[in-house]
């Protein structure tokens, strides 16, 4: 998570949307609550995909 509090603008939000994704899938794999994984992984593939676009590397 450090590395979303140096970043900025959009590629800041994307880091954190990604961390928080990767909480509820954390959540969703253990059970702590319901819901289908894969459709949390169906959006950290988005935002993956956009931060690659962002940073220049995809």
């Amino acid at each position: 998570m450090g590395t979303a509090l140096h970043a900025q603008g959009v590629v800041g939000t994307k880091i954190s949307r990604l961390a928080a994704e990767f909480q509820e899938l954390n959540f969703r794999l253990t059970g702590m609550t319901g819901g289908d994984p894969n459709q949390v992984i169906a959006d950290i593939n988005t935002d993956v995909a956009e931060l690659n676009r962002l940073c220049g590397s995809g």
